[in-house]
């Protein structure tokens, strides 16, 4: 072997060792994807886990399924991401709101209207029958009172009547845009799961005992942590 040709591998090798340090001290591809991700102490990543359980069972294989934590084939066995929110608080601000309180005054309107008007109409009558000092009431009179008194039981019927099934939209159509602005802070924070609740701590102010079931019906939580509840998200999404 020649002068040169000693050179040569001289160098070659220490190119080859210089490449194979490098390598080394590169992390891979895979590795790289998770840069920044993972810790120093971290396991994987891996395609799933296994768990012993029972002597004679199979292991546990824990994987994923649509970015969720499972273990099994069945929807019901994944970890589903869990939040709640005061809908009681949410829905009263709602219903606050102008184009609820205005339907709601438009009805209150009529009512004082109506009231206004069977008053005068009572009075009408009362001059028009006047009653005797000591004397009774003219029959004429006594026929007109009752006829007014029916159409104003009618009236109000009516008036109650329009005001529930007012009632029975608005909360409805309060509930519709509440599930809404809940679907857009869940797509948003990747939430699955969303209770509706009561704070634990709220007071019942319960005028009878039926009222306080309710309020402790209502708590469906009795113990949670305060991180789970998206109730100012959802208020802010409402612009409330």
């Amino acid at each position: 072997m020649t002068k040169f040709d000693r050179l040569f591998v001289a160098s070659s090798l220490a190119v080859a060792t210089a490449a194979l340090v490098l390598s080394l001290r590169t992390p891979s591809s895979q590795q790289q994807a998770f840069a920044g991700s993972l810790y120093a102490n971290d396991l994987g990543p891996a395609d799933a886990l296994l768990l012993n359980t029972e002597a004679g069972k199979d292991p546990l294989r824990i994987g994923t399924k649509n970015n969720h934590i499972a273990w099994g084939d069945r929807a019901t066995n994944r970890v589903w991401s869990v939040a709640t929110v005061d809908i009681d608080k949410v829905m009263r601000k709602l219903l606050e709101g102008k184009s609820y309180s205005e339907k709601r005054n438009e009805i209150k309107d009529k009512l004082e209207k109506g009231e206004a008007g069977f008053q005068k109409r009572a009075e009408e009558i009362q001059a028009k029958y006047p009653i005797p000092q000591g004397g009774q009431p003219p029959a004429e009179g006594q026929q007109a009172f009752q006829a007014l008194q029916q159409e104003y039981r009618v009236f109000r019927e009516s008036i109650a009547g329009e005001t529930e099934k007012m009632a029975a939209e608005q909360f409805e159509a309060a509930y519709r845009e509440l599930t809404a602005a809940v679907d857009t802070v869940s797509e948003k924070e990747q939430i699955d799961l969303v209770f509706r609740f009561q704070p634990t701590a709220e007071p019942f102010e319960a005028k009878s005992s039926a009222d306080a079931i309710d309020r402790i019906r209502a708590r469906c939580f009795l113990r949670y942590p305060a991180e789970i509840d998206i109730t100012a998200e959802v208020m802010k999404a409402l612009n409330l």
